[in-house]
């Protein structure tokens, strides 16, 4: 018989006696045990982000007894796995240590103030068993008074929580403290603001905002997939991140993120980005990305669709719920059509690709990325406003991205789903358009042509316009370079491909320390090449390493100033229907 049959469930008893040491202890007794061998694994990596992170470096003390405390024999047979030898044994008791001290959403921490438990860096899973129950007893430290988890409670049991399978387990972080703790009702299914820490945040505010977030997201696919939900909101020093799950998303964020309003924007778009997940990727998911396998890397290539359209549906939430204006929604796309245009990776990879190479490229990011690779969170953006304004143009606005989204979900909702593929994505793009949209998808999606953004503004009305046309200013000197303050020294940060600083022989970590014979800083490097015009020749005294040398570059023209859109003066009615349709805002403002 085997395993999975065998053990009808798996109980954990979590406990923190002295989170200073950030030592989370945990206890699973396993019952009814098979004959023979049993092992356990911890996960190498995390749901919603590919990369291999080898949690079970953060394991420690492992041991395994039978239910009367005799030592059972075990070992340890790859990275990540434990092999115990049952030996007849009716119980098993496995008891073990897991440090956490990595502030992420992608990790645990543990601390004299709050634990927080991601649950792939926490939890064995028995082999062959991901579908057992687990039953876990939290035992806070002393004085803490808060369990927040999107988990079942278990009906009469303090502080203790029902997983129907380790997907479900891994899938409900933990947060255990003091924090502060709101609810909200929407659609009918109520909604838990979890706040851990202090900053500039006006709770009520927070939460008000969060419903219209909820009640909005909510009518792009037509119902809510869970019982109850949480947002698990951190305040911490510095940082910035957040991570998707079925019923909660944790968000981190630095705890003076909320004001001024364009901060507190910055805010809402990641608790937006966050919670559409629950829809786009947790349902609405690629067939690769589940079931999971814990031990190595999980390959997709629609990753563009799961976090780029996800990236573009946190703005159209956020102005759909009125939290935006329509102008600060196109301003938000022109920058990102601007960092678009900047990357010149986007000619060298296709977001397909850096989806599948997202296990060794998307969290180890260094100078050379922007030259050798697209995030997918922007090109996926920049892929679903194209093709949500071509679906509209295709349809007369009786159709949109949402439609596409609404039969995705259709397909993928049901428990025998297997979720979609990258033939059945384009089937459903052309069941909504009306038409096939293969071209846009060759091009942009699966190859590395430049993307042309005026014809789906213009299906809008709208068009590319300078910020501030200076028909007379004379061209200025341009070297390309990025730089940072490196203990007070101006260092090259980043060298895009193409620039003079690039094709004459500039390095990244060279320090500049003086042009044309006399000393620079950070803060007048750029304004006196500027001052330069285009082709002009200036001598760089660059530190390379322990070396110093002098640099002869040849210097191009600066880019044009930075653009926006705007509406076009002479636009159709059918333009302005779309735009209509497309910002829920009237073309004729008030």
């Amino acid at each position: 018989m085997s395993q999975k049959k065998e053990i009808s469930k798996i109980q954990v008893r979590l406990s923190m006696p002295e989170p200073w040491t950030h030592y989370f202890e945990i206890e699973m007794i396993v019952a009814p045990v098979p004959a023979g061998e049993m092992d356990l694994t911890m996960p190498a990596w995390t749901p919603g982000s590919y990369l291999i992170r080898e949690f079970a470096r953060n394991v420690q003390e492992f041991s395994a007894a039978d239910s009367s405390g005799k030592p059972l024999g075990w070992e340890k047979v790859n990275k990540s796995t434990w092999r115990v030898m049952c030996e007849g044994a009716a119980n098993m008791i496995i008891k073990y240590r897991v440090y956490a001290f990595e502030p992420t959403v992608r990790t645990s921490f543990l601390d004299d103030s709050h634990g927080y438990i991601n649950g792939a860096s926490v939890f064995f899973y028995l082999n062959s068993c991901l579908k057992v129950p687990y039953h876990i007893a939290i035992h806070p430290y002393q004085g803490w008074t808060q369990i927040s988890t999107s988990l079942e409670a278990v009906e009469g049991l303090e502080n203790t929580f029902l997983a129907p399978d380790y997907d479900v387990l891994v899938d409900s972080p933990i947060e255990i403290g003091c924090q502060k703790v709101l609810e909200f009702e929407a659609k009918g299914i109520p909604h838990f603001l979890s706040i851990y820490g202090e900053g500039n945040c006006n709770p009520d505010r927070v939460r008000e905002d969060l419903k219209k977030i909820v009640e909005t997201a909510t009518e792009i696919v037509g119902e809510i997939p869970y019982k109850n939900y949480t947002f698990l909101l951190q305040l911490l020093k510095e940082g910035s991140g957040g991570l998707e799950h079925a019923a909660s998303t944790t968000l981190q964020v630095s705890r003076w993120s909320f004001q001024p309003e364009e901060s507190y924007c910055r805010f809402l778009r990641l608790a937006a980005h966050e919670y559409f997940h629950a829809w786009n990727v947790k349902r609405i998911r690629p067939r690769e990305l589940g079931p999971f396998d814990y031990t190595k890397e999980n390959y997709t290539r629609l990753l563009w669709v799961s976090e780029g359209f996800t990236d573009y549906y946190e703005g159209l939430i956020l102005r759909r719920a009125a939290l935006i204006t329509p102008e600060k929604f196109l301003e938000h796309l022109s920058k990102k059509i601007a960092d678009f245009r900047e990357t010149p990776g986007r000619l060298v990879e296709s977001p397909a690709d850096a989806s599948f190479n997202a296990w060794i490229k998307q969290y180890r990011q260094d100078a050379h990325t922007a030259n050798a690779t697209i995030s997918y969170y922007l090109k996926g953006h920049l892929i679903g406003f194209g093709l949500d304004l071509e679906i509209r143009k295709r349809t007369g606005s009786g159709k949109s991205l949402d439609d596409v989204m609404r039969l995705l979900y259709q397909r993928c909702c049901n428990e025998d789903s297997q979720g979609f593929s990258e033939e059945e994505f384009r089937a459903v793009c052309e069941a909504t358009a009306g038409s096939p949209v293969d071209e846009l998808l060759d091009r942009y999606a699966y190859g590395t042509e430049d993307m042309d953004f005026a014809p789906y503004l213009a299906y809008a009305g709208l068009q590319f316009a300078p910020i501030d046309p200076q028909q007379n200013s004379p061209p200025k000197g341009y070297l390309g370079i990025s730089l940072q303050n490196l203990d007070g020294k101006p260092v090259i940060a980043g060298i895009p491909t193409g620039t003079p600083a690039y094709n004459q022989g500039l390095n990244v970590n060279d320090e500049i320390l003086g042009i044309d014979g006399f000393r620079v800083s950070l803060e007048t490097i750029q304004s006196r090449m500027e001052y330069k015009t285009p082709g002009a020749t200036i001598e760089l005294l660059i530190a390379r390493g322990d070396k110093l040398r002098t640099i002869s570059v040849r210097l191009g023209e600066k880019p044009a100033d930075e653009f926006k859109i705007e509406k076009m003066k002479d636009a159709i009615p059918e333009q302005k229907a779309t735009y209509e349709s497309w910002l829920c805002a009237p073309w004729a403002p008030g």
